[in-house]
């Protein structure tokens, strides 16, 4: 048959019955070895077409020499046959993804086992020595190698216990490979139909620069509804040296990771391919968990945040400013004649108001809080890193700019009221002022603001 077989039984007894049913074919040469060990370094030194070894032994198990064989290349269409005593129980599971071909029992009468091996033998295997230089010489750079890649698959699904975070896994993630390569700046784009996040560590580009050159390596990106980028971003506009790798889970694109002048991008993309399932896993949870926060916490129509969210970020503003003595300030928002707009031109009209406002008011506050949907028509902005000028300037020019935009069925305009925190006790007493100045701007003509405090350029309004 011209085939190479190694024969792996610590039993002498067994290796002697398996050379004399051998010797009966036309092998090429049979090697015999006493362990999993010794019979690695002799697969590595021979490159055998078939190996048939025992199950259980001392040491290092066949199933697990299995699993070291078939982590080489050049076994990956080797055949293995693994033979199980009386003893031998053998989980299902770990059988399936050991890497052997094929099991069969010692208790089989010894013609049986003779036509069994020998159909396995004429069977399509072989191994096939890489064209390339091969590294490997010994079981222990087998078990090292193991060992590494275990290490940081390990690493990597550690994790997940932190999705919630999903900023420090990223940042654990990045700092997991700075200790294969050297890279000079990396980035880090997780893909959901909800949501679309970039993570910029040291890429000194725009943000569209870097947005298109990570989403350009996909083959079929998805449409996510909304966009975020995490880190520093410069001017420039072209990136240099760009390692890409993207990851897929269940052949969906979800994610990519991305480096700049590598100092070794063979070690790091043979590092990644080694990590590549349990990356997948992991970019997976943690689009998991960005989707349940977002529906969660993201009004649906607007893509702000939902009214709950809203009091649970301005409790918490609340008691921060307390504790460090700073004032914050709320804005509440109403759509003019919304009603109107609902009877008149029906409700997708309206639902295309509230979603271009909606979307005036996100990017004018980006940056100084949150803006969120409070209920209906109604929006409320929460303001703790802004002082008074600077939230007239806001609200003047979130006013403005809706009334100079065009709408679908024509022109549109929204009344405001603000207050500061500093003379209330608890935030429902700052959101109930709030919503009393909102009510002030309704009954005095609308599309303007009412404010209870006093900036130092600009009077109250009442």
């Amino acid at each position: 048959m011209g085939k190479k077989v190694l024969v792996v039984d610590d039993s002498k007894f067994w290796r002697l019955i398996l050379q004399s049913i051998l010797e009966k074919l036309q092998i090429e040469a049979v090697y015999t070895a006493e362990n999993a060990m010794q019979g690695i370094e002799l697969a590595l030194k021979n490159f055998p077409d078939i190996i048939i070894t025992d199950y259980n032994m001392p040491g290092i198990s066949g199933l697990q020499m299995c699993l070291y064989l078939r982590s080489i290349p050049a076994f990956k269409d080797a055949g293995i046959v693994v033979l199980t005593g009386s003893d031998d129980i053998i989980n299902q599971f770990w059988a399936e993804h050991s890497g052997a071909n094929k099991f069969l029992s010692k208790l089989l009468p010894k013609d049986e086992l003779e036509k069994e091996i020998e159909a396995f033998i004429e069977m399509d295997f072989c191994a096939k020595k890489s064209t390339e230089k091969f590294y490997i010489s010994s079981i222990y750079d087998v078990l090292e190698q193991k060992m590494r890649s275990e290490v940081l698959n390990r690493e990597i699904l550690s994790l997940i216990q932190f999705a919630r975070d999903e900023l420090y896994v990223v940042r654990k993630l990045v700092n997991l490979f700075e200790n294969f390569a050297q890279f000079s700046a990396s980035a880090v784009l997780l893909l959901s139909p909800i949501e679309g996040r970039i993570y910029n560590f040291g890429f000194q580009v725009t943000r569209k620069t870097l947005h298109d050159e990570l989403v350009k390596n996909f083959e079929k990106p998805i449409q996510p509804s909304d966009w975020s980028y995490i880190g520093g971003y410069g001017q420039e506009l072209k990136i240099e040296d760009l390692i890409t790798f993207p990851i897929k889970y269940d052949q969906n694109e979800i994610g990519l990771i991305a480096f700049s002048k590598t100092a070794d991008f063979r070690v790091l993309i043979k590092t990644l391919n080694e990590a590549y399932e349990s990356l997948s896993l992991l970019f997976n949870t943690l689009n998991l968990f960005r989707e349940l926060r977002v529906a969660s916490t993201i009004d649906g129509l607007t893509g702000l945040f939902n009214k709950k969210e809203l009091l649970r970020f301005l409790e918490e503003t609340h008691e921060l400013s307390k504790k460090s003595d700073f004032t914050y300030y709320v804005a509440m928002f109403d759509v003019d004649n919304f009603k109107k707009v609902n009877d008149t031109y029906g409700h997708l009209v309206g639902d295309e108001v509230l979603k271009t406002i909606g979307k005036i008011l996100k990017e004018k506050v980006q940056g100084n809080g949150i803006v969120g949907r409070y209920g209906g028509e109604e929006f409320c902005a929460i303001l703790p890193k802004l002082d008074a000028d600077s939230v007239v300037r806001l609200i003047d020019d979130i006013l403005d700019t809706v009334r100079n935009t065009k709408f679908s069925h024509g022109s549109c305009t929204i009344s405001c009221g603000a207050v500061s925190s500093e003379y209330y006790s608890s935030p429902t007493e700052v959101l109930k002022a709030a919503d009393e100045m909102l009510y002030i701007s309704k009954q005095t003509g609308k599309d303007k603001a009412s404010y209870m405090f006093l900036p130092k350029e600009n009077s109250p309004t009442f």
